[in-house]
């Protein structure tokens, strides 16, 4: 056995110092070890694929985070892992409980197949791993060839940690404050407004500055937002859909100087309602969510989401923003973003469907954009 104290300070020797994650009973000591720390930040996630969409923007703030997760919820992180981390380059170390090991006496019936699958599948996403060190000579031993393939390779790297590898360790902190007081919701649709998504991002490109980090969500969003102006400031997702706000939220945290404005969908947003939980616990005030709701799919043939159905603001507001607002006033939008963040802002934005013919797709390669924008922040100091 090792000790939680042990793996973590080491680790932070080697750069890591942010975890997001999921609760294993594996992860136990971890988890209350680091929630009792005053210098190592954790950032409870909804699911495993949101701690890695969360991971993903702590990494483009210039940070290096480690995930943690059971690997009963690893089938929630393939989409996030292959289409972000691994699109885009993004070295993240994993640690992955062994549930399931077909090794040792047997485990709950839901673990036994992903028990004897859960490598096969680390290899098949093409991530490099080794088995969770059990004694402080292995510790050295793994952290640097870990850290070896995360810093200089830009690779990431996944522990599969087996029971009884960390000593028990109980938590000391005590309840986490609620913060959800002094709240603000709008509501001000007006039903005779028809905008356009490229009317939102030309005013959003013409109220902010090069100083504000946009993370554009997948589809014809960040299509669109690159097509107007491509700048170092904008990040383009590919993929990891309904991940924007998750990498919005590790961005918000690494870098609470700035401000992060984070330009969703209302399908993507669908598909991870549970991150709004994350974001309002953690309650960046340097975030806002913007939402343009067209009610589709519109990048996959215009299929119909149920956001009719769906009062997302009331969502955030349970949620723990500090602001909700349903606007499709492209002015009181622009008031919204010519003040300075009053906390934790959610809008939502009704918008009309349509694209202009011949919309380009950036001929600048995932990776380099990450590169590129990771870079820029770090220039602004």
């Amino acid at each position: 056995m090792i000790t939680a104290e042990d793996f973590i300070l080491k680790s932070k020797e080697k750069g890591f110092n942010i975890y997001s994650g999921v609760p294993c009973s594996y992860l136990k000591s971890f988890i209350n070890y680091i929630i009792d720390s005053d210098d190592i930040s954790y950032i409870p996630a909804a699911s495993e694929g949101d701690a890695i969409g969360i991971a993903a923007g702590s990494y483009l703030g210039g940070r290096s985070p480690v995930v943690m997760l059971q690997n009963s919820g690893l089938g929630n992180t393939v989409n996030p892992i292959t289409s972000l981390l691994q699109t885009f380059k993004i070295p993240v170390l994993i640690i992955v409980t062994l549930r399931g090991d077909p090794n040792a006496p047997a485990d709950e019936p839901q673990h036994q197949l992903m028990g004897k699958i859960t490598t096969d599948l680390i290899e098949l996403m093409g991530l490099e791993w080794d088995w969770f060190p059990e004694s402080s000579k292995e510790l050295d031993l793994k952290l640097e060839k870990a850290s070896a393939t995360i810093h200089q390779d830009k690779c990431s790297f996944v522990m599969v940690m087996k029971q009884g590898a960390v000593e028990p360790y109980e938590l000391h902190s005590g309840e986490t404050e609620n913060h959800r007081k002094d709240q603000i919701i709008q509501d001000n649709i007006y039903q005779s407004d028809e905008v356009t998504r490229e009317e939102v991002l030309l005013s959003i490109l013409e109220h902010t500055s090069d100083k504000d980090l946009l993370i554009a969500t997948t589809g014809y969003t960040g299509r669109e937002l690159y097509s107007l102006k491509d700048q170092p400031n904008n990040f383009y997702m590919v993929g990891s859909m309904g991940c924007a706000i998750d990498i919005g939220l590790g961005l918000a945290l690494s870098k609470p100087k700035y401000r992060v404005i984070v330009i969703d969908g209302d399908g993507a947003l669908l598909m991870r309602l549970g991150a709004l939980t994350s974001v309002g616990y953690e309650a960046p005030r340097n975030l806002l969510h913007l939402v343009l709701d067209n009610g589709t799919y519109e990048s996959t043939g215009s299929q119909k989401t149920v956001s009719q159905f769906v009062d997302f603001k009331s969502i955030a507001l349970a949620s723990s923003y500090t602001r909700a607002i349903s606007t499709n006033s492209l002015q009181q939008l622009e008031e919204i973003f010519n003040k300075q963040n009053e906390g934790t802002t959610f809008i939502h934005f009704p918008i009309t469907n349509g694209v202009k013919n011949n919309l380009p797709r950036p001929n600048i390669k995932p990776y380099e954009v990450a590169d590129r924008f990771r870079t820029n922040i770090e220039d602004y100091h």
